[in-house]
């Protein structure tokens, strides 16, 4: 007896402004920032019953302003492939697992300014970065029709002050993509423990 397909979605929300400032209380030099890595090996892997894992890239960045994941240390996309790597094996024969990625935009929102030369010195955040990332997951035994799906979407958003040196920026943006998956990585667990229990061969209960 075929089992019928189904869908579950998740929306995740997280919404953190984070402002670096430009103070300079402090003279000694801290040394470069270093972004963070994007790495889920500290998680326990999850095992499929799926033969291969297809990817599926429906977002297409259009490369320009407002859109800005083309210049983060690690774009949501990129982080989305590092997490299947990273977390999910594939160890059975038959079935095949697709990863559609169907968003994974990053824009910048300039935020309102001080008139004057005063705007010009502020440590006040002038623009803030919005991200998001809607993954589907699918499950294919033979026919067209999926067996199974789960869908999750997370947001992340963070300011960055005028007076943010280059390497804030970038450590700024890394920081972001790390909140943004942190969020989808939890989720895409939970709905995988759910909704993927009978393709499941081994993994450690969340």
């Amino acid at each position: 007896m075929r089992i019928l397909p189904f869908r579950h979605m998740v929306v995740v929300g997280l919404m953190c402004a984070t402002a670096l400032t430009g103070g300079c209380a402090d003279h000694r030099d801290p040394g470069p920032l270093v972004p963070p890595e994007i790495s889920f090996k500290q998680y326990q892997p999850i095992y499929l019953d799926v033969g291969n894992v297809d990817f599926v890239q429906e977002y297409k960045s259009p490369m320009h302003e407002p859109n800005v994941e083309h210049l983060l240390p690690i774009s949501p996309s990129e982080a989305m492939h590092q997490w299947v790597k990273d977390r999910i094996k594939a160890v059975g024969l038959n079935h095949t697992m697709q990863v559609i990625i169907k968003d994974a935009h990053v824009v910048a929102v300039d935020l309102p300014q001080k008139d004057s030369l005063t705007g010009m010195f502020s440590p006040d955040p002038n623009r803030r970065y919005d991200a998001r990332l809607e993954v589907e997951l699918r499950i294919y035994n033979e026919g067209a029709m999926s067996d199974a799906s789960v869908t999750v979407v997370a947001t992340q958003s963070n300011t960055i002050s005028q007076k943010a040196t280059l390497a804030e920026r970038k450590a700024a943006f890394a920081h972001m993509t790390v909140v943004l998956m942190d969020s989808a990585n939890a989720e895409l667990e939970k709905q995988i423990f759910k909704y993927f229990s009978r393709y499941i061969m081994y993994a450690q209960t969340p």
